[in-house]
C-alpha cells in the first residue's frame, strides 16, 4: 500500500474524534486556570522499523502526531485516558496518536511510535527575570514594584530613578550640590571644597589650601591655622601676624587696626612707622608722643621709665612728678614725703606708721595691741594725732584714741596701744585702751586709721576692704582704709594659734597693703617685727 493511501485511510479513521470533541476540552493558558485534556488514545501494533527514536522539546504549544512507518497491516487497540492539569502540575500522556496542547515548558518525547508529553508551569520573580515586563520602565527596574533604575536606565518619572531625576526618558546622575549631604561634583568632602562649594573646616578632606577655611591642606586634610604656617589665615591681618593671637605686624604689613601693628599705627590698612605726633603710644615712647630717646620729655603725671623721660627730671614709681612740696611724693631734695630739704618745711608726722596689730587671741581677747613706729629720721610731735578704730558693720568709728599725751616719738621709737596692765619694753611709749578685753574688733572687715588733724597718715583694712570708712573727724570725713591692693584674706589673726599682722620688713611702707603686710607667729609689741 502506498504512503498516500495509508494516510487517507488514517484520516478517515480519526475524523469522527476530531469533529466531536468532548465538552470539557480546553487549552490551559494561565497559572490559575484548570486545563482538562481528553485524548482518544489509540495504540497500534506494527512491526519494528529501522527508524531510530526521536526526541522533541518545545517551549510553546506542541502537537505531536505519530505516523505509520511501514506498509504492513496493523492491529489497532484504542483506549481513552483523561488527565486534568493545574498550576505547577506535570501531565504525562502515552499515546500513538495524540493531540496535545500545553502553555509553558512542554516536553514531548517520541520513542518508536509512542509519544510522551510533560508540562510544568512556574511564576518567576518579575523584578529578577532579566526581562522588561509588568510596569517596569527598564529591565527589572522602575515602575511601582521594582527598585529605581540606575543612571542611564529608561524612565517615565523621577521616581523611576535612583537619582530621583528623569530627563528625556533617561535616569540622569545626581546633580552636584553644596547642600545635599553627599560628596559629589568636584567637592573634596561632603558639601565643601572644590570650585563651587564653601571651604572645608579643619580635619575634612582637601586637595589644596583653597579647599580649606584655614587655607592649609596637609596630607589631604584641612588643618587649623597657626602663626607660623606661612599663610594668612584665621584672624591674621597679614601672613602669620596681626589679630588677637599672633605677633604684631611690621611696618608695611596689612592691618585692620592699630593693635595689629608693632608701631601701633594702622594707616589705610597698612602698618606705618611710629612718630612723635601720631597720637599713639608707640616706638620707644613712655607715654603718648613723649618720653623715650626720640620724643620730647613727658609732663607731670605721665608714664616714664627714667628721669630723662620727664620734663621735671623726676620719674617716681613710673610717673613723672613735679619737684614740689605738695605732690605727695618724696623727691628732689626732700628728706621725707613733701618735707625736709632746703625747699620744704621740716618733716613732722609723715612716715609715722601702723606697724603691728594683734586683734585676736586664743580663748579670750585680753592681750590685744596696736603698735606704731616712727620710721622717719626725726622726732614727731604727737599733738593732733589720733588712732581711730572703725567697724566694718556700719563703716563708723567705734573708738578713738588721742595720742597727744604720749608727747614726742623719736626716730625709730615705738608706741603701743594696749590695756592698762599690758607690759611693754622700756623706752616704748604707751596709750591705754579704755578696757581690758575686746578693745579691737575681729574683722570681716574692720579697720584702723592713723590721723593727724585732718590728714589720713596711715591706714589698715583687715579681713576685707573698707573704702568708705567714716572717721568721724571733722574736716576728714569718709576715707579709704585700703592702701594699694587690699590685704589678702589669708593674712588675718586667729583665735586658734598665736599670731599677729606685721609690716615686713619692719616699718616698710610702699603704700600697698598686700606687699607690706604679713603674718607673724611671734608678736613683738614695742620691738622690731619678725616672721
Amino acid at each position: 500500500m502506498s504512503k498516500l493511501s495509508y494516510r487517507l485511510g488514517f484520516a478517515l479513521l480519526v475524523l469522527p474524534a476530531c469533529s466531536n470533541p468532548a465538552p470539557g476540552d480546553t487549552d490551559g493558558t494561565s497559572d490559575t486556570s484548570t486545563t482538562t485534556s481528553t485524548t482518544d488514545d489509540t495504540q497500534t501494533t506494527t512491526p519494528p522499523t529501522t527508524e531510530p527514536p526521536t526526541t522533541s522539546t518545545t517551549e510553546t504549544s506542541t502537537t505531536s502526531t505519530s505516523e505509520p512507518t511501514t506498509t504492513e497491516p496493523v492491529t489497532t487497540e484504542t483506549s481513552t485516558d483523561t488527565s486534568t492539569t493545574t498550576t505547577d502540575t506535570t501531565t504525562t500522556t502515552s499515546t500513538d496518536t495524540t493531540d496535545s496542547t500545553t502553555t509553558e515548558d512542554t516536553t514531548t518525547t517520541t520513542s518508536g511510535t509512542d509519544t510522551e508529553t510533560s508540562s510544568t508551569t512556574e511564576a518567576p520573580d518579575q523584578c529578577a527575570d532579566g526581562e522588561q515586563n509588568g510596569d517596569e520602565t527598564d529591565i527589572d527596574c522602575g515602575g511601582g514594584v521594582c527598585s529605581p533604575c540606575a543612571e542611564g536606565g529608561a524612565c517615565l518619572a523621577d521616581t523611576d530613578c535612583a537619582s530621583q531625576l528623569c530627563v528625556d526618558g533617561v535616569c540622569a546622575p545626581t546633580p552636584p550640590s553644596c547642600m545635599d549631604g553627599q560628596k559629589n561634583g568636584n567637592e573634596t568632602d561632603i558639601d565643601c571644597g572644590g570650585d563651587e562649594c564653601p571651604a572645608c573646616a579643619d580635619d575634612l578632606a582637601c586637595v589644596d589650601g583653597d579647599d580649606c577655611l584655614s587655607q592649609v591642606c596637609t596630607d589631604d586634610k584641612c588643618v587649623a591655622a597657626t602663626c607660623d604656617d606661612t599663610v594668612q589665615n584665621g584672624e591674621e591681618s597679614d601672613v602669620d601676624c596681626g589679630g588677637p593671637t599672633c605677633d604684631a605686624c611690621l611696618d608695611g604689613d596689612s592691618c585692620d587696626s592699630a593693635d595689629d601693628c608693632a608701631s601701633g599705627v594702622c594707616d589705610n590698612n597698612v602698618c606705618s612707622p611710629a612718630t612723635c605726633d601720631d597720637t599713639v603710644k608707640n616706638g620707644a615712647e613712655t607715654d603718648v608722643d613723649c618720653g623715650g630717646a626720640d620724643c620730647d620729655p613727658c609732663g607731670n603725671g605721665l608714664d616714664c621709665g627714667t628721669d630723662a623721660d620727664c620734663e621735671s627730671g623726676f620719674c617716681i614709681d613710673g610717673l613723672c612728678v613735679n619737684v614740689g612740696c605738695l605732690d605727695g611724693i618724696q623727691n628732689g631734695q626732700e628728706t621725707g614725703v613733701d618735707c625736709g630739704g632746703p625747699d620744704c618745711a621740716p618733716c613732722s608726722d609723715l612716715n609715722l606708721v601702723i606697724n603691728e596689730v594683734d586683734y585676736d587671741q586664743i580663748n579670750s581677747d585680753n592681750a590685744e595691741f596696736i603698735e606704731l613706729l616712727n620710721a622717719t629720721g626725726q622726732p614727731i610731735d604727737l599733738a593732733g594725732h589720733k588712732v581711730v578704730l572703725i567697724s566694718g558693720n556700719d563703716n563708723k568709728a567705734y573708738a578713738t584714741y588721742d595720742l597727744s599725751p604720749a608727747g614726742t616719738i623719736e626716730p625709730g621709737q615705738y608706741l603701743v596701744l594696749a590695756k592698762p596692765s599690758f607690759v611693754i619694753p622700756a623706752g616704748v611709749l604707751k596709750i591705754n585702751f579704755s578696757g581690758d578685753v575686746d578693745r579691737v574688733q575681729n574683722g570681716s572687715p574692720d579697720g584702723i586709721a592713723l590721723v593727724h588733724d585732718t590728714t589720713l597718715v596711715d591706714a589698715l583694712s583687715y579681713e576685707g576692704g573698707m573704702t568708705m570708712a567714716n572717721t568721724g573727724i571733722a574736716g576728714l570725713g569718709v576715707v579709704s582704709l585700703v592702701e594699694g591692693t587690699v590685704l589678702p584674706m589669708d593674712i588675718q589673726d586667729s583665735n586658734m594659734e598665736v599670731r599677729s599682722l606685721v609690716r615686713l620688713p619692719n616699718g616698710s611702707d610702699s603704700n600697698d597693703a598686700a606687699t607690706d603686710w604679713a603674718l607673724s607667729a611671734t608678736p613683738t609689741p614695742g620691738a622690731a617685727n619678725v616672721p
